[in-house]
């Protein structure tokens, strides 16, 4: 029985033909003639060979693995991001490094540095809450590996590739539908106030108070750095004061609209079931709760990271120069339940 691999060498020496006519049959180079072909791939099938990957890698000077770096694959966005990136590199014949920083600085640094000594190909990266210094991930463009910043807007790195969601167009849409329903005390629950990719959706949500001459109120706008105290305590600022309550909620995430809808209703708020909500996400139990916001933004995730690994591929074939920066923005929409 034969335990050692198939090579290129031995198909040649059993079919009396040179290396190089056996790799271009079995690749269907168009120099090479069909009879040839049909016998190489008949043998080939026959002796169950398979091309090795690791030799091809290193004669095209790839890795063919892509490296990602996200916050959170709990973060339903991000999961379905995913999918989008591994579909697609997938047909074009590459693999996925999928790393998680749990938005730390530190666990970012570590794994670039994990990634770069894998040799990948690319790089896609959601950056960390924290991250402002991008000496980490500058370190693959100076070694000619492209890196896409995608969803997170790298706002304090301005030579960059980047595919962004139009939260800006999604908080404006959401805003100005509360708007058009009557509203005027519309409440701003956003993520962490000095974290430079949130500023994009509350830019959207003064705009359309502005465009629809709505008066800004300073104390119906609340931050949160996602954790729960933190989110419950936002929430409080926003609807304590009795004399200027909120009558409707534009939120950075579903998760802490959730988490404000759950408040409200735990403390038996007087004006539970009049107030109207919209957040970020468009996650698919919301058809099951009891009390459902009123609308959702949908960010089209997927489209997101399938434009992020296409420009990604397309930075790594040369088609773009490494230095000839992208932007490319993906709108989103408003889906009313």
């Amino acid at each position: 029985m034969q335990n050692t691999p198939i090579t290129l060498k031995f198909l040649a020496e059993k079919l009396k033909m040179s290396v190089s006519t056996v790799s271009k049959a079995l690749n269907n180079y168009p120099t090479i003639n069909e009879y040839t072909k049909k016998r190489v791939q008949e043998m080939a099938r026959d002796l169950h060979f398979t091309p090795n990957k690791s030799a091809i890698n290193l004669k095209e000077r790839k890795s063919r693995i892509i490296g990602i770096i996200l916050p959170n694959l709990l973060d339903y966005f991000f999961t379905r991001s995913i999918y989008g990136v591994e579909q697609f590199a997938m047909k074009n014949g590459y693999n996925v490094i999928i790393s998680q920083s749990h938005d730390e600085l530190e666990k970012e640094i570590q794994l670039a540095d994990m990634l770069l000594k894998s040799r990948v190909d690319g790089l896609i990266v959601a950056i960390s809450k924290n991250t402002q210094d991008f000496s980490h991930l500058d370190q693959f463009e100076n070694m000619g590996i492209p890196v896409v910043y995608y969803t997170r807007n790298p706002s304090f790195n301005l030579s960059c590739h980047k595919v962004l969601g139009n939260t800006f167009q999604g908080c404006y849409q959401a805003t100005k539908f509360l708007i058009d329903r009557g509203h005027k005390k519309i409440a701003y629950l956003g993520g962490p106030k000095m974290i430079n990719f949130t500023h994009d959706r509350f830019n959207g949500y003064i705009n359309a108070l502005k465009d629809n001459n709505v008066p800004f109120q300073a104390e119906l706008v609340a931050y949160t750095d996602f954790d729960k105290e933190n989110t419950v305590s936002a929430i409080q600022n926003l609807f304590n004061n009795s004399e200027n309550m909120p009558t409707a909620l534009v939120a950075f995430k579903e998760p802490i609209l959730f988490d404000a809808i759950k408040y409200l209703k735990s403390i038996n708020h007087p004006k539970f079931n009049e107030i109207e909500c919209i957040g970020f996400g468009n996650t698919p139990f919301i058809s099951y709760l009891d009390s459902p916001p009123i609308a959702s933004i949908e960010e089209n995730p997927e489209s997101v990271g399938e434009n992020a690994i296409k420009l990604l591929l397309q930075l790594i074939n040369r088609e773009i120069e490494i230095q000839d920066y992208q932007k490319i923005m993906v709108d989103c929409q408003l889906v009313v339940h």
